[in-house]
């Protein structure tokens, strides 16, 4: 028999949890995708871990720096 936990904020038996992914922020800025594990009775965050599959996420490039120039107004 497989052992079941106990949601600390409810109570109830944690047979299942809901799994939504988020993005982990540093100082403002996204880092990483995250899973995060909450109770589906209250919603009480249960846990929260790096998604392994995940790929990293790609940078952007600082403004001013190539890319294309918008188009100047003649007037």
């Amino acid at each position: 028999m497989a052992i079941q936990g106990q949601c600390p904020k409810c109570g109830h038996r944690v047979l299942h949890v809901n799994v939504e992914q988020v993005v982990g922020v540093v100082d403002g800025e996204s880092k990483a995708r995250i899973l995060s594990y909450s109770c589906i009775h209250c919603n009480a965050v249960l846990g929260a871990q790096i998604d392994p599959r995940s790929r990293p996420r790609p940078k952007r490039k600082a403004e001013g720096t190539g890319g294309a120039q918008p188009p100047q107004n003649a007037t």
